[in-house]
């Protein structure tokens, strides 16, 4: 669960999404999507051929005061209205960021072009700095995503910009109307903050209805707001208080293609079953 496919930042498309997921033997998938649902829908229409449970999946932009906090659909109704128009505005104040973006590279004399980043975008839907940090690559201003985001496009970097997005009580109520699960990504992600900060986060989505956490992720490769000694107790927190406040549990990898592995985190049984009996399947 949880993967990216090259209708937004990902680099693989949905079918070979799929061929990987199948190669890696994962019993549940999802490609979910940075606002756009058309990977997933492709995705959706030929799962059946394979040997594991498809969930359609998004990712949606979502910002609470200052805090990213993006919020996952699952199991949604791909044709809902609602979610349509909020995609359709999303993925304009996708464009609009890049365009942002570009202008402070070239103010910074790094000639990155829009042409350059169209080459990374392919037939995609829904730009994201990635994109930028791969055309950063093939240009050689930078040798690597991470040297990209720590040294131009990460928060705070000289070439960052804000994006527009929608609060995560806007984003929770579109995925119920879609009739789909909505499901906090990567918790120990939420920017700058600690676990007491983090539970009053979660305090408030609950308000929001939330379904579940992502309790799961792959955490060895990015930083956190704990340090690395302390992530076990910081996935241990997000269990229990899962537990405690009968929340669904999920995993996922996060995978883009060029960075992790698909399939990396591993979920116990016990909480593969629960997702299996949540969804039905």
């Amino acid at each position: 669960m949880h993967s990216h496919s090259n209708f937004s930042d990902g680099i693989y498309s949905p079918e070979e999404l799929l061929e990987l997921a199948q190669k890696e033997d994962l019993k549940l998938f999802s490609i979910t999507d940075h606002d756009t649902l058309e990977g997933t829908i492709v995705a959706e229409k030929i799962a059946d051929n394979y040997s594991f449970a498809y969930l359609t999946g998004i990712e949606l932009s979502a910002r609470y005061e200052q805090t990213k906090i993006e919020i996952l659909g699952y199991n949604l109704d791909s044709k809902s209205t609602r979610l349509f128009e909020k995609m359709t505005f999303l993925q304009e104040k996708r464009n609009e960021r890049v365009f942002k973006i570009l202008k402070k590279l070239e103010e910074m004399n790094l000639d990155v072009t829009y042409d350059d980043i169209s080459k990374q975008i392919g037939g995609g839907v829904s730009p994201g700095r990635p994109h930028l940090a791969r055309a950063m690559i093939e240009k050689k201003i930078v040798k690597t995503i991470n040297e990209a985001f720590e040294k131009y496009l990460g928060n705070g970097k000289p070439a960052y910009v804000k994006r527009e997005t929608i609060a995560p009580q806007e984003a929770i109520e579109l995925i119920l109307s879609g009739n789909g699960t909505a499901v906090l990504p990567h918790p120990l992600l939420v920017e700058g903050e600690n676990l007491q900060k983090l539970e009053e986060y979660l305090e408030l989505l609950m308000s929001w209805k939330l379904d579940g956490i992502e309790v799961y992720y792959d955490y060895n490769h990015i930083e956190t707001f704990l340090p690395k000694r302390k992530i076990k107790a910081g996935i241990e927190f997000l269990s229990d208080y899962c537990k405690k406040n009968d929340l669904l549990i999920t995993g996922g990898s996060d995978f883009h293609g060029d960075t992790g592995k698909l399939g990396s985190v591993k979920i116990p049984k016990e909480e593969i079953k629960n997702i299996f009996s949540y969804f039905n399947l």
